[in-house]
């Protein structure tokens, strides 16, 4: 697409044209940002507990919208109803609760070694953040985005997917009919990330950029700056002094996550949980269950459960709320699960269900069955050598299931990856579920968990490539920074008259 152009915003399903929008050009970006930056003093004349109120007023106007919303997110999303519903939930559940996360940055005293209480610590906006959210969540990812660092009082410029940015410019819409306080503090971007990052990267009034991708594409953000820190570089003085200042990076990735069930569960309800927990949103989820790691005396009975449960699973008219899989988000996906079974395929895996595709041909309608492959435990051990299916994330309904000796065993295979974001436990063996707490690597562990578990105060995040800086966070707490006030004014006040 070039710098300035018209979208044609379709439908996954049918591929009607919902809507044409002008999209943004390198200028009209610009603009937005230096009008964000100059109005960001708006956000920081309230206070935060004003803010939080205005985001539950918003909350609360959204509501009305709710059908409306739903059917943009269905329309442009691919998301099934039933789905749509509890995108839409959470993110307005917490813009009603949002008064929680002032825990993270109210002002906390420190006591020193001998005492005295000279010390604060204060928590102050970063600055104006570019925000780029993925298309598999329409509305409840960017609208976090932009509704933390409101809440922190950093202005916000968020760029929703080209593919589906309808929902967010409605719910913008709402901002601007409320006429919520603050708002020329807040924009919508709608172009595509091949240039708007390098404006984001280049504008020295952006302070933060976080994103919700790959971690590939995460790294080649962070390789792109590297090479504009190059570009900056000033010799005069004999060595190498980068004039460009620095930026907050802060990074939410993919997700493999593993999924355990030990030999002493309910398998038909464990398998339920499973099905829910893999194939959400046809499988486009980054904490999506993607590997599950089963205990091998229980392996045969709960792989025919599961199989029963995956092959409940309706997929078609996402408008249809007995639909469980609606049309995959593009046709890239769709040669990415190829890819993966075809891969998996030269390992001499056992296809237990799925493997089939519905293409219409045409950039609509795509869907991939809710696959289920088994992996042998031999392959998983070198990450090198092992199935594409299991060493990068499957963002699709494709989904591996691996036998696992004993709970040593299941949790080197849960370790053996790359990603660390979620990892979910099945067993009723109270002294082994310490051990899972301690020793699965990832930065959110549920144990006998409900699948899809989000709300205001569920963490995000991850280690290893699954999050940078890693570990689980609450977004407000990476949008601000702490400073350290040491006021030694009542002890040396005297002294210094």
């Amino acid at each position: 697409m070039s710098k300035s152009s018209e979208l044609e915003i379709k439908n996954k399903y049918t591929g009607e044209v919902i809507d044409t929008i002008q999209a943004d050009t390198p200028e009209s970006v610009r603009d937005k940002i230096k009008k964000i930056y100059e109005s960001q003093h708006l956000l920081n004349e309230m206070d935060f507990f004003e803010r939080a109120q205005h985001l539950s007023k918003y909350a609360s106007k959204m509501r009305f919208k709710k059908k409306k919303l739903k059917d943009l997110i269905v329309a442009e999303g691919g998301l099934p109803i039933k789905y749509s519903e509890w995108e839409l939930n959470i993110v307005l559940t917490g813009f009603r609760f949002c008064d929680w996360y002032y825990q993270f940055i109210k002002d906390k005293p420190l006591t020193g070694i001998e005492g005295e209480q000279n010390v604060i610590l204060k928590y102050i906006p970063h600055g104006l953040s570019a925000c780029i959210s993925p298309r598999n969540t329409p509305i409840s990812l960017p609208l976090y985005q932009m509704g933390a660092n409101y809440l922190v009082g950093n202005g916000a410029l968020v760029k929703p997917s080209t593919a589906c940015p309808l929902t967010m410019l409605e719910a913008y819409s709402t901002m601007e009919d409320m006429d919520l306080p603050g708002l020329d503090a807040l924009n919508l971007v709608i172009a595509p990330g091949e240039w708007a990052v390098d404006e984001f990267l280049k504008s020295h009034l952006i302070k933060i950029i976080m994103t919700v991708t790959s971690s590939h594409t995460a790294k080649d953000i962070l390789v792109r700056y590297g090479r504009l820190l190059k570009k900056t570089a000033d010799k005069s003085m004999g060595v190498a002094m980068y004039t460009e200042p620095f930026k907050q990076f802060f990074f939410e990735c993919a997700g493999n996550d593993a999924g355990i069930v030990m030999d002493d569960v309910n398998l038909e309800k464990v398998a339920k949980f499973n099905a829910i927990a893999s194939y959400t949103n046809s499988g486009q989820q980054c904490f999506s269950m993607k590997r599950c790691i089963v205990h091998q005396d229980i392996y045969d009975d709960y792989v025919e459960c599961l199989i029963k449960e995956i092959e409940k699973l309706r997929y078609g008219d996402p408008t249809d709320p007995t639909v469980d899989i609606g049309p995959l988000g593009s046709r890239r996906i769709l040669m990415m699960m190829e890819v993966m079974v075809a891969d998996a395929k030269e390992y001499d895996v056992k296809i237990y269900t799925g493997g089939d595709k519905i293409d219409t041909g045409e950039d609509y309608g795509l869907f991939y069955k809710p696959t289920l492959v088994e992996i042998k435990p031999e392959l998983c051990e070198n990450l090198s050598t092992a199935p594409f299916l299991w060493r990068e994330e499957a963002f699709g309904p494709v989904r591996s299931i691996t036998k696992a000796k004993d709970m040593k065993d299941a949790i080197k295979l849960a370790n053996a990856s790359n990603y660390g974001m979620r990892a979910v436990v099945y067993t009723s063996n109270l002294n082994n579920i310490e051990i899972f707490k301690r020793d699965l690597e990832a930065a959110n562990i549920y144990i006998n968990a409900r699948p899809m578990l989000v709300d205001v105060t569920i963490a995000l995040g991850g280690i290893k490539d699954s999050a940078y800086p890693s570990g689980c966070k609450y977004y407000p707490q990476e949008l601000v920074y702490q400073k350290y006030i040491y006021d030694g004014t009542p002890t040396n006040l005297k002294d210094i008259k």
